[in-house]
């Protein structure tokens, strides 16, 4: 046996340097075995999130919009009551304090009003959105399952809410509907984080033609926060995670031998593991197998 190669029938021997161990097997186990190139794939980069199709309306825009509307009422009420108060004046026996009454009224409306504008803004109407409101002093309702689309509400963990921005498609499935998958996009991204769960609300709007989803369905998200990048994949079973932590894989160039090697791992789509660092495409690699491999290194000598 010399230096850099291992035994025969699976007994491992330190290893030559970039790798972690190298295994020689006999021909029985290497039928076990099943190997592999690693391949150039396109992995999208997406985050996930659990939730539920939500009202046609948002509540927390309905509220408010209503807040708004009550506002810019009581201002305007306000408003025409210091006017009065102050075209009749002290010569018409108004009081100087029922004066200072109508003024203060009148500031406490116009700090009111400016905080619903502040508010509504905050949820995504603009400025001229907010006026016509105002103007209209009604909400403008919309019509349910507006255009075939739906709302859906989604609770984003904060680590990932960063990533995530309006635009950016959605897909999503239901229980009631197994294997299907819905398609949107994001509208908005609430602000607040929910101190209890550490999660962010963001609400997507949903294409459902069929008029199928239903207030209250829980929902699966899944959101593309950046376009797909290209990168050295494996097959999952390739990948083994040690009991330390590391992921590997084991590497052959002859189908004989096999050297265990660290590697990096990202994403995971459709069975297969995104190599971040650590392996090239085309390299050989054990497909089915790799945990038979990893476990060996464990068993005691002379097994």
């Amino acid at each position: 046996m010399t230096p850099g190669h291992p035994a025969p029938g699976g007994k491992p021997i330190p290893a030559p340097k970039g790798t972690k161990a190298t295994i020689e097997l006999s021909a029985a186990q290497l039928s076990a075995l099943r190997t592999a190139a690693a391949e150039r794939r396109s992995f999208p980069v997406e985050k996930t999130a659990v939730g539920s199709i939500s009202f046609d309306e948002d509540p927390a825009i309905v509220q408010a919009e209503a807040t708004l509307i009550a506002a810019a009422s009581q201002l305007d009420l306000t408003g025409r009551e210091l006017a009065r108060v102050r075209s009749l004046g002290a010569d018409n026996g108004i009081p100087q304090k029922e004066l200072e009454q109508a003024v203060s009224a009148h500031e406490t409306a116009e700090a009111a009003l400016k905080a619903a504008r502040d508010a509504v803004r905050a949820l995504g109407k603009s400025d001229t959105e907010i006026d016509a409101l105002i103007a209209a002093g009604r909400i403008q309702s919309l019509p349910p399952g507006h255009g075939g689309r739906k709302w859906a509400l989604a609770n984003v963990a904060e680590s990932d809410s960063v990533s995530v921005r309006a635009g950016q498609p959605v897909s999503l499935r239901v229980m009631a509907y197994p294997g299907r998958t819905f398609h949107g996009e994001v509208s908005r991204v609430y602000s607040a984080v929910d101190p209890a769960t550490h999660r962010v609300a963001v609400r997507a709007e949903i294409a459902d033609p069929a008029n199928e989803l239903r207030a209250g369905m829980l929902a699966d998200f899944v959101i593309r926060v950046r376009e797909p990048r290209e990168s050295p994949a494996v097959p999952e079973a390739a990948a083994v995670r040690e009991a330390d932590g590391t992921n590997t894989v084991w590497v052959t160039v002859d189908r004989r031998h096999f050297s265990q090697r660290s590697v990096r791992t990202g994403e995971r789509s459709d069975g297969w593991v995104q190599i971040v660092e650590g392996l090239e495409p085309g390299e050989l690699v054990v497909a089915d197998g790799a945990v038979f491999l990893s476990n060996m290194l464990q068993a005691p000598p002379g097994d």
